[in-house]
């Protein structure tokens, strides 16, 4: 298929409201109805991979832009009554679409075309094997009663989902501190929290909370926040996922598979939940040790500064503890580093590099109007080739918004007759938001942390597959992390980390000391946080393999197991875990997972240059454009020019 011109998206429907999304609902209903007849209607000795494969993959497109738009608003929205009918909509349609797209007229349809048995080869061959799976997978070989019972399985889901997203998006708690109670804090943190008479509300916003507890020196004060933290969501979370976690057993087994973990592995890079808990064991006995050294030395740490042989290490202090020792050992004052990172120039030296390194050109466009005037929309140029996509930024916190950091997909890159649709995404962030008092200062985290939310949008931007379910990063769940992760490693070179700074005062780049201490403690405490990533990736597990009546305690039994350390008495954490309510669930592993591959694929740039524009070009070609229209291990490895090993990744661990 060749590509003679990209079409651009228009932004009307950032004017959506409650009727549209009803309009919108029941125009995708008779869409998809209407799709599927004229498929099924095909006599079978004419069916061909245009007429039946890809007619079926085109059924859903401007229905899947639709839903993506909508999900978008339900996130980001300043209306909460447009969030509300969103997430209603999204909700009401789930249940109508599991009616239509469950349909075993359709797998015959596509049944009648294997027995054909055309020489497919490519993208072509790989979307075929993937819609038969699917269809395989969604149970249409089950008896009815059987079958039956799914669907309504998967549509209670759906519908759990929302309403877990919708509680902790609309959780709302805070803590009011005095100004004695911010000691420790610089500034530029305090500058930005609202006042409610003498005293500073801190919010569970990750702005306000993380760096209050990593940095006030008030133990009570911290431990308060860090219990309202770990309660987000609420107990109504809680039996919302024990619901879940039912439901997705339940299908599991009716569908033949030992678990849910089996289930969703299968199609991904792991293929069992047997290879994921091999990994898991692994990683636990490669960083016990180091793992043991850190707790010992924040034990000690905590002893000494209490004053109190006692004393016992709790949640609260290990952000803390960190902080402080890093300041003694390193000699890295976090809040001094913070002074090089002001939000808008990490923001422009961050496309900056990007742009660079993977030969494209991002414009800024004025001329829309977004839901809150803080909202950014960028074009994408090739330096050759012209207009590519375009990217949607939303990076402050407000209320009723999404309260991580994420890439959104809009619009999937595909093939459209002669044109290609071109790809819209959006990063929605909680960064602080500038002032005139407070340029707004990032932690090297929150730098680290836009660099990978940066390459998602990259990733999904760039592409150039013809299918849109080969696109972006529709790319297998334990890989989809891997280009992201990859690009953290920009965030720790000596050259970038110049390039990133401008102290907010003098304007001068961040001393080459400085810089040298900071990449001299990347290992510092990495083995710990690998632990804390096997705390949530095995509750996971154990959730979806095993089974749990109690998940709440499970939490608090893993955290003292592989952290040493005992969560709040009166955490609920998981109520606030978004990523097993769908998406990551039985794929949290995938973060570390996916690492292996990150950090292999990096190697490259770090014997060769991480600006080197050829390797970024190599980059480019072989991961960001082709999606999952080629196996991920071959694009991997087709990068490297080798096959691929967990060599770099272990180092990268400090293991």
């Amino acid at each position: 298929m060749k590509r003679t011109r990209y079409a651009k998206s228009d932004f009307k429907w950032m004017e959506w409201g409650a009727a549209d999304f009803k309009r919108i609902a029941v125009d995708i209903v008779r869409r998809k109805k209407a799709d599927y007849a004229a498929i099924r209607a095909i006599p079978a000795d004419k069916r061909t991979f245009e007429n039946t494969v890809y007619a079926l993959e085109a059924s859903g497109e401007q229905a899947s832009d639709e839903l993506n738009r909508i999900s978008l608003l339900k996130e980001v929205s300043t209306d909460p009554k447009i969030r509300i009918a969103a997430a209603q909509m999204l909700e009401s349609l789930q249940k109508h679409l599991v009616e239509i797209e469950f349909d075993p007229r359709m797998y015959a349809a596509m049944k009648e075309y294997a027995k054909k048995k055309e020489k497919l080869e490519g993208p072509e061959k790989l979307l075929f094997e993937d819609l038969m799976k699917g269809y395989a997978r969604m149970g249409l070989d089950l008896p009815k009663a059987q079958f039956k019972k799914l669907k309504t399985n998967l549509k209670a889901l759906g519908e759990l989902g929302l309403a877990f997203h919708h509680n902790l998006n609309e959780h709302k708690d805070y803590m009011l501190v005095t100004e004695a109670e911010l000691d420790g804090l610089p500034e530029s943190y305090r500058s930005n929290l609202v006042k409610v008479g003498e005293k500073y509300k801190v919010t569970l916003a990750y702005p306000d909370a993380l760096p209050y507890m990593a940095g006030a020196h008030d133990e009570d004060r911290r431990r308060e926040l860090s219990e309202k933290f770990s309660r987000r969501g609420g107990p109504g979370n809680v039996a919302l996922l024990k619901k879940m976690f039912r439901l997705r057993a339940e299908n599991a087994r009716l569908l033949g598979y030992k678990n849910h973990a089996d289930y969703q592995t299968e199609l991904r890079m792991a293929k069992s939940a047997a290879n994921v808990w091999r990994f898991v064991r692994d990683l636990e006995r490669r960083t016990k040790r180091q793992a043991a050294r850190d707790l010992a030395i924040l034990r000690a740490d905590k002893k000494r500064r209490t004053n109190n042989p006692k004393a016992v290490l709790g949640s609260h202090d290990v952000g803390y503890l960190f902080k402080q020792i890093r300041k003694e050992k390193f000699e890295i004052d976090s809040d001094i580093v913070k002074e090089y990172f002001p939000f808008e120039h990490v923001k422009q030296a961050t496309l900056d590099a990007y742009q660079k390194l993977l030969g494209v050109i991002f414009k800024r466009r004025t001329d829309i109007k977004f839901w809150h005037p803080d909202v950014q929309l960028y074009d994408v140029y090739d330096k050759k080739d012209g207009y590519l996509s375009s990217f949607i930024l939303d990076l402050y916190p407000r209320e009723g918004k999404y309260g991580h950091a994420a890439a959104f997909e809009v619009t999937y890159g595909r093939q459209e007759g002669n044109i290609y649709r071109a790809p819209l995404a959006a990063m929605v962030a909680n960064f602080p938001k500038p002032n005139p008092k407070n340029p707004s200062l990032m932690s090297h985290g929150e730098v680290e942390t836009f660099f990978h939310e940066f390459g998602h949008i990259m990733h999904f931007t760039l592409t150039k597959a013809c299918y849109s379910a080969q696109s972006g990063f529709n790319v297998a769940w334990d890989f989809v992390e891997a280009p992201s992760q990859m690009l953290e490693n920009w965030t720790w070179d000596a050259g970038i980390l110049s390039r990133l700074s401008k102290h907010y005062k003098t304007g001068r780049s961040m001393p080459k000391t400085l810089i040298k201490r900071i990449i001299d403690a990347r290992l510092f405490g990495e083995a710990w946080g690998v632990r804390g990533q096997l705390v949530l990736t095995s509750l996971d597990l154990i959730i979806h393999t095993k089974g749990t009546k109690d998940p709440v305690a499970l939490y608090a039994t893993l955290n003292k197991k592989l952290m040493g350390v005992a969560p709040p008495k009166n955490q609920l954490w998981i109520a606030g875990f978004g990523h097993i309510a769908g998406g990551y669930d039985a794929g949290y592993y995938g973060y570390l997972w996916s690492k292996v591959y990150a950090e292999d694929m990096f190697s490259r740039f770090a014997k060769g240059g991480v600006l080197n524009s050829k390797i970024g070009s190599d980059y480019r070609r072989w991961i960001l454009e082709k999606g999952s229209s080629e196996e991920e291990l071959k694009l991997v490895e087709g990068f490297l020019g080798r096959k691929s090993n967990n060599k770099a990744f272990i180092k990268s661990i400090g293991a």
